[in-house]
């Protein structure tokens, strides 16, 4: 077995945060900016509970920390989609308020069972985990289904968006999903040890996910700089 090596975690979630910290200082529109730092902030907190996961792996907190903070990726992700994409319908918003909840409720779960995680093994720059019952099959459908509602959103989105930044928005966000879900999943296809290191997999790749959002961020602000030189001349 590889030893593991912290590298790529640390690597990854310094971007993060530093991209999160960009998303959070300068101009912008605050409610797509904070939803999309909060989505930086939390890719960058598995990798940052992997690191202390795999220097202790018998102690399961940090386990169940990294299990925590990944449940709330897709709520987070439909919610900056619903900020993107603006729908007039209620029902996307229904949906978000609804996967906020679900997402809140396995975070309890995730603590308050004591089997839901029992332990990990670090090898190489992942970490998979032992799970002696079926809720980490629970967990893993709403995270995966959460997944896809993502994708799904994008699409629908881009479909229905007249304006220019915002379809360029949407289709950074959704390149990005695209990218590390199908990279993610290919890569539990291919590698069998990979299976059971579903969020490890997902976290390490979702960095294609934040350097989209990277690319938002520059738009907001290129955006806002050339409302303000067209006032200016105005």
């Amino acid at each position: 077995m590889s030893t593991y090596s912290p590298a790529l975690s640390i690597a990854t979630a310094a971007f993060e945060l530093g991209a999160a910290a960009w998303a959070l200082r300068g101009p912008g529109r605050p409610e797509v900016l904070r939803p999309l730092a909060l989505l930086l902030v939390l890719l960058a907190g598995y990798q940052v509970a992997e690191v202390f996961v795999c220097a202790a792996p018998h102690d399961v907190f940090w386990a169940r920390v990294a299990f925590a903070d990944v449940v709330w990726l897709p709520p987070v992700g439909w919610l900056l989609l619903l900020r993107l994409a603006r729908p007039e319908r209620r029902r996307w918003g229904h949906l978000t308020a609804g996967a906020f909840a679900i997402a809140g409720f396995f975070t309890v779960w995730v603590f308050a069972d004591p089997r839901f995680v029992t332990g990990s093994v670090c090898q190489a720059v992942f970490a998979s985990y032992t799970h002696p019952t079926l809720a980490l099959e629970a967990y893993g459908a709403f995270y995966h289904l959460g997944l896809w509602g993502m994708i799904g959103g994008g699409i629908a989105a881009l479909v229905h968006l007249d304006g220019p930044r915002e379809r360029a928005h949407v289709a950074d966000f959704l390149a990005g999903t695209v990218t590390f879900v199908v990279l993610a999943l290919t890569t539990e296809v291919v590698y069998a040890p990979a299976r059971d290191a579903t969020p490890s997999i997902m976290c390490h790749y979702a960095l294609a996910l934040a350097i989209f959002l990277a690319r938002v961020i520059w738009r907001e602000r290129r955006s806002h700089g050339q409302a303000l030189a067209a006032a200016y001349q105005h």
